[in-house]
């Protein structure tokens, strides 16, 4: 009698163990709820790597578990510290496009998924375009590389934390303006074609009309539709972000940038000055250009400097090796030509919108459940920024915060310590090659826009002249050779 009893209590316990709900299950005796993250195991032993002397020590043991009796969160802190998220994906490389993760690094690829604390770097002659959840595109160019240090999910504001090692960057947030319908060809044409089919612009084919010969040799409006293309996905993608921004906290060597969706172009050189400059809304082609963007503040280096001042827009602003001084560029064609490369790139906005639909759904949300984000996609959730000083600082204020102060004094520390190790080679009489802007950063880029229009107007050519082939009206041929 008293053995089935004992087994009647222990399917009840099991019952109770497998089918209460999870939230349930995730609340332990001190009542703090344990939020699970997407990925991570139940229990937060490292089996795997556990040094057998510390583990099987009963004093290293007594002590972890007063630590843990102290402090009753310490296991959602440690998982949420050990949580890597999401932050985008490749949209297309050309070239080697290494990604450092941990102790290992893999070479990147179209849609190849980056985390937190992922380095991007374009070897060699290479470049990329690199999405990013909240819509957000980066192009780095040849020998760049980007460090993507965290990706925070806010309740009225998202926020991204990178730092730009090295190269030439140019950010673009996205903004939910449309852009001026015009019919002039694209200008980074060294993706093409393009990774995603969709975002290939559609060629316009005039009819043949005997009473209207004059009309075959028109230009063709292939861009301008393409562009008008562009525009609707924008404002269906619209519906979709609900005009909710990001702020991003952009850290060079010898200073920091930081403002809500800001369109920048950096370049920063090793052991030498950087330039940056904020692109404008007409200057991105924007069709509301008169509408003022938000401020881009700039924070120069040293250990008391706090003050923040404001980037002006379409101006070249040069930064000094150490981090103390601003001037205007007044002549540097290299900078104009390089910037000529992405001043029309349609197709590159099409595919953001066709990414961000394809991933960045969850990242734009009236109401979040703290919960349903973290089991289901990964995700803390943060706060919401303070629009007034009268307001309390929110989780998300006190991180912006502290990592002003934190790498304010880590790149002044790092910028010391390289300056005194330069003051000693050069006593020694060594000579050391600093890097400098050239067209190295561009080159190819600009050699593939010529040879593009000069490649037009022979298939022109070759099909009012030539035959044909069955073979060209196949899907396959059609995405090889980037045709819609």
């Amino acid at each position: 009698m008293n053995m089935n009893i004992l087994g009647a209590r222990a399917l009840l316990l099991l019952f109770t163990i497998f089918f209460l709900p999870r939230e349930i299950l995730a609340e332990d005796s001190s009542g703090v709820v344990r939020v699970e993250f997407k990925g991570q195991k139940k229990s937060m032993t490292s089996w795997g790597n556990l040094p057998t002397e510390s583990f099987l020590s009963f004093s290293e043991w007594k002590r972890q578990a007063d630590f843990k009796l102290g402090a009753p969160e310490w296991e959602q802190i440690t998982r949420e510290r050990n949580n890597k998220e999401l932050v985008g994906r490749i949209y297309q490389c050309i070239g080697s496009c290494r990604v450092d993760r941990g102790a290992g690094f893999f070479n990147g690829t179209h849609r190849s998924g980056l985390y937190e604390g992922d380095e991007i770097q374009t070897v060699g002659d290479s470049y990329a375009w690199i999405f990013l959840l909240d819509g957000t595109m980066v192009r780095m160019s040849p020998q760049s590389s980007l460090t993507v240090n965290e990706f925070n999910i806010g309740i009225k504001e998202n926020f991204i934390n990178a730092r730009i090692n090295t190269g030439n960057i140019l950010w673009l947030s996205r903004a939910e303006s449309t852009f001026e319908e015009n019919n002039h060809r694209e200008t980074d044409v060294l993706f093409f074609p393009y990774a995603e089919y969709e975002s290939l612009p559609i060629k316009e084919q005039k009819a043949y009309l005997e009473d209207d010969l004059l009309e075959l040799v028109s230009p063709k409006e292939t861009y301008l539709y393409h562009v008008k293309n562009l525009n609707l996905r924008i404002s269906e993608n619209n519906k979709i972000t609900k005009s909710k921004p990001t702020y991003a906290f952009l850290v060079l060597p010898n200073a920091t940038l930081m403002g809500l969706s800001p369109s920048v172009e950096m370049v920063s050189l090793i052991g030498g000055s950087s330039y940056i400059k904020k692109r404008s809304a007409k200057t991105l082609g924007h069709m509301n250009s008169e509408k003022s963007s938000a401020e881009l503040f700039l924070q120069m280096r040293g250990y008391d400097n706090k003050e923040l001042t404001t980037v002006l827009e379409d101006q070249w602003i040069t930064i000094d090796e150490k981090g103390r001084n601003t001037t205007n560029v007044e002549a540097m064609p290299w900078l104009d030509v390089g910037e000529f490369i992405t001043k029309r790139i349609p197709s590159i906005y099409i595919g953001r919108e066709i990414f961000l639909q394809r991933y960045g759904q969850f990242v734009f949300g009236d109401v979040y459940d703290p919960l349903k984000l973290a089991q289901d996609y990964g995700y803390r959730l943060w706060g919401k920024m303070k629009s007034a000083e009268t307001e309390p600082n929110s989780d998300l204020d006190l991180r912006l915060e502290f990592l002003k102060e934190y790498f304010r004094r880590i790149e002044t520390t790092n910028l010391l310590a390289s300056g005194k190790f330069k003051e000693r080679l050069e006593s020694r009489g060594e000579t050391i090659k600093m890097t400098d802007y050239g067209r190295f950063y561009f080159l190819t880029a600009l050699n593939q826009y010529y040879r593009y229009g000069e490649l037009q107007i022979d298939n022109i050519s070759d099909i009012s002249k030539g035959e044909v082939l069955n073979s060209t009206k196949k899907l396959l041929w059609k995405k090889m050779h980037g045709i819609r």
